[in-house]
């Protein structure tokens, strides 16, 4: 699913995410639960971040503060993009309406003309790879492809302000609910159009391998209550030292899970 929202603008424009001391606790008293707790992050414009942790340890209800869809207990979050697109593990496109005007659904809603809209979504079906099939339903696509109207609808939403440079992509495990051959597929399609098009990304997964693959940094939520407990720069990392890269991130993952099972 990809989600248009309207948020306040950040002061600096050199940062697209500032989260500074972030708590969300949900609930009160004896029943509350604290699922993140002084989180501190920041994305620059342009960057690629990917936010790894195990399952629970508050990876969506961080994105989701940073989305607008929910409000910080504690610390401040500040967002410099208008309209951050949301794109979660589900395309939801609009089954009554084709590819192409799912596409166009963010730019029709900001006011976007309609020969403007139409020209704007092929480009995009074009940067997605899927020419030709502006008018193909989405029933009549498979879930790889369903996939990526999704994502060019989110970049319409990302690229449609000219206050906003590349925007601001916000993106929940978009590619967990595929079989292994299409999300392979589709994490090279990303990291492609991500480079054509360089909106910052904040990139929510559990698997290490997607998250160094496509970051450009990677940062560790502990279990919950989630805060920063490592980051690592994986941009430039090749060969034998992204994969000790990768074994490195394994286990500082399986430390924090395993401290957090502890009795």
């Amino acid at each position: 699913m990809t989600s248009t929202l309207e948020r306040p603008v950040g002061t600096d424009r050199r940062v697209a995410v500032d989260l500074q001391g972030v708590g969300k606790v949900f609930g009160r008293g004896p029943d509350a639960v604290t699922a993140l707790r002084g989180v501190d992050l920041r994305v620059r414009p342009g960057e690629f971040v990917v936010l790894l942790g195990a399952s629970g340890c508050g990876k969506t209800t961080l994105l989701n503060l940073v989305a607008g869809l929910e409000a910080a207990t504690s610390g401040t979050v500040a967002v410099a993009s208008r309209r951050p697109a949301v794109m979660f593990q589900e395309p939801a496109l609009m089954p009554w309406l084709d590819a192409g005007r799912n596409v166009e659904l963010p730019l029709r809603l900001a006011g976007v003309g309609r020969a403007a809209r139409r020209a704007r979504a092929a480009e995009l079906l074009d940067l997605v790879r899927l020419t030709g099939l502006a008018r193909k339903r989405p029933h009549e696509l498979s879930g790889g492809m369903r996939q990526r109207v999704a994502l060019a609808r989110a970049l319409a939403a990302t690229t449609n302000t000219d206050t906003d440079g590349g925007g601001l992509l916000l993106m929940d495990e978009p590619f967990a609910a595929l079989d292994a051959i299409t999300r392979d597929f589709l994490q090279g399609e990303l990291q492609r159009i991500w480079r054509a098009t360089r909106p910052a990304v904040l990139f929510v997964t559990h698997d290490v391998r997607e998250a160094v693959r496509l970051g450009e940094r990677v940062v560790l939520l502990s279990s919950r209550p989630g805060t920063v407990v490592g980051e690592w720069a994986v941009d430039g990392v090749d060969g034998a030292d992204r994969e000790q890269l990768t074994d490195e991130i394994t286990g500082r993952l399986r430390e924090v899970i395993s401290t957090h099972a502890r009795p």
